[in-house]
Order: structure tokens, then C-alpha cells, then sequence
């Protein structure tokens, strides 16, 4: 994969745009969203594993609002839910 700065910023611009839709899978969604990220840690682009944790809470549906407002507010466990994130969808 090219490390050219147009490609890294494409694929930069994917992640901070990406939004989950309802006419999709959930499933193929959370695949896609983990595919950015892979595709990113593979032209060296690291990115902290709590920005990838509120990336894909903010990249969730209005339904999932309530969720997402728990994950972030309540309790600290959207660590936890990214490394499960990663180890189903890996």
C-alpha cells in the first residue's frame, strides 16, 4: 500500500467522515470502520486506542444514542469495548 501523503490523507478523511447507515449491516459497517484502520497502522499512521474508541461511537446511529452517551459519560469501559471490537472483527 502507497505511503503518499494524498493516500494517507484520503484515508484519514475516510475515518473522520466515516458514518454508519441504516441501510447496511451493522456488522458490515464495524468491518469497514476496522478495514480504515488497518489500512492506516499499514502506511504507519498509529492512532491512540480511546480516539479509535470515540471515532466509533460518534460514527453510530441516532438509535444507538443512549449507548453511546453510556460508553462515554457513565463508565470508562469503550477501551474495553474496542478490544473486543477488534478480537470479534479480526
Amino acid at each position: 500500500m502507497t505511503k503518499s501523503l494524498p493516500h494517507r490523507q484520503f484515508l484519514k478523511q475516510q475515518l473522520y467522515s466515516f458514518k454508519m447507515v441504516e441501510l447496511k449491516a451493522i456488522i458490515e459497517q464495524l468491518m469497514e470502520f476496522n478495514k480504515i484502520l488497518d489500512d492506516l497502522e499499514n502506511i504507519e499512521v498509529h492512532l491512540e486506542d480511546e480516539d479509535k474508541a470515540i471515532l466509533l461511537l460518534c460514527a453510530l446511529l441516532r438509535a444507538f444514542e443512549s449507548f453511546k452517551d453510556t460508553m462515554l459519560y457513565v463508565t470508562p469501559v469503550y477501551f474495553i469495548f474496542l478490544v473486543e471490537f477488534r478480537v470479534l472483527f479480526n
